[in-house]
C-alpha cells in the first residue's frame, strides 16, 4: 500500500477480507526486526542447518506459538 494513501479507506479495502489471525501476520510482517529474524531462519533452513529448537525459539519470540510454562 502506498504510503500517500494511507487515510483512504479503499486502500485498506484488501485488509478486511483478513481474519484476526491473518491481520496481524500482515502486521508483523511489516516489522523489520521481525523481517529480519525470518530471513535468517530460512537461511538456516536453506543451508540445512535449522535446528527445530531454532523455530521454536523465533515462534515464541513473535508470538506466534503461546509461551510455555517451562
Amino acid at each position: 500500500m502506498d504510503r500517500a494513501y494511507w487515510r483512504s479507506p479503499d486502500a485498506y479495502k484488501r485488509l478486511q477480507a483478513f481474519d484476526a489471525v491473518g491481520f496481524a501476520f500482515q502486521f508483523l510482517s511489516r516489522n523489520p526486526d521481525f523481517a529480519r529474524d525470518r530471513e535468517r531462519v530460512q537461511q538456516m533452513d536453506r543451508r540445512a542447518v535449522l535446528d527445530p529448537a531454532e523455530v521454536k525459539a523465533f515462534a515464541q519470540r513473535w508470538g506466534l506459538l503461546p509461551r510455555s510454562d517451562d
